[in-house]
C-alpha cells in the first residue's frame, strides 16, 4: 500500500481499525487499516478482484465487514439524510421517467427552488433541468449524479469507475470539473479507479491494493 503523508489540520472522517472482510473461505482483507482524511481524493487501485468496490461499499455501508472498527467522525453526519452518496460507471440510479430536477429533488426532500439553482450551476446543468436521462450525456448523467451528493450536503463523495464507460475526451472534461468542484467544496471523495493516468490526474493519495 502507498500512504502519502497527510496534513494534520484536516479532519479524519473515516478510519478503519484491523478490518477483515471475506466471501465464505475466501479472505479479500485481513487486519486492514485506513484513514479518510478531509478534503482530499483518495484514489482506491488494484488488479481486477483485489477488492476496491467491495472496500467501497463497505465504507459507504452498502455490504458488511466481518471483524475490526469502521470509525466515522460525528460531523460526517450532521444535517444530511443520505450520509455517503455513490456515483458509479453506469447510471442505473437514475429514474429514467424523470428529469434532471425530479431526479435531483429524490434525494432532498423540501429543496428549495435557490438551493436546486445553485446546484444545478454548480454542475453546469441548468439549461437541462427539465430534461430527462434519456436526453442527456454520459457526463451529464455522472453530473446529475454529483449534484444528489451536493444537495444531501454530504461531506464525502464515493465513485466507483464513474468516468469508465466515457470516451476520452468526455473523460477528461469530467476529470477536470471533477478536479475544480472539489477546489471550490472542500469535498471529501473517495474513487475506484483501474487507469493510471486518471489516478495521477486527480489523486491528492492512492491506494494500491
Amino acid at each position: 500500500m502507498n500512504n502519502t503523508v497527510h496534513q494534520e489540520k484536516n479532519k479524519t472522517w473515516i478510519k478503519i481499525k484491523h478490518m477483515k472482510k471475506a466471501f465464505g473461505a475466501e479472505v479479500l482483507f485481513e487486519d486492514f487499516n485506513l484513514e479518510v482524511y478531509e478534503n482530499e481524493i483518495l484514489v482506491l487501485m488494484g488488479p481486477s478482484g483485489a477488492g476496491k468496490s467491495t472496500l467501497l461499499n463497505v465504507i459507504g455501508q452498502l455490504e458488511p465487514y466481518d471483524g475490526g472498527e469502521m470509525l466515522y467522525h460525528p460531523a460526517l453526519f450532521e444535517g444530511i439524510s443520505v450520509p455517503l452518496p455513490f456515483v458509479f460507471q453506469e447510471f442505473d440510479t437514475l429514474l429514467p421517467w424523470k428529469t434532471v430536477e425530479g431526479n435531483i429533488r429524490l434525494v432532498a426532500k423540501g429543496l428549495t427552488e435557490a438551493a436546486l439553482n445553485e446546484v444545478l450551476e454548480t454542475v453546469a446543468l441548468s439549461e437541462h433541468r427539465h430534461k430527462k436521462p434519456g436526453a442527456l450525456s454520459g457526463g451529464m448523467k455522472q453530473r446529475v449524479g454529483i449534484a444528489r451528493a451536493l444537495v444531501c450536503h454530504s461531506k464525502i463523495l464515493l465513485m466507483d469507475e464513474p468516468f469508465g464507460s466515457l470516451d476520452r475526451e468526455m473523460r477528461l472534461k469530467m476529470q477536470d470539473f471533477l478536479l475544480e468542484l472539489q477546489r471550490r467544496t472542500g469535498l471529501t471523495i473517495i474513487l475506484v479507479t483501474h487507469d493510471p493516468e486518471e489516478a495521477q490526474r486527480l489523486a491528492t493519495r492512492i491506494i494500491r491494493l
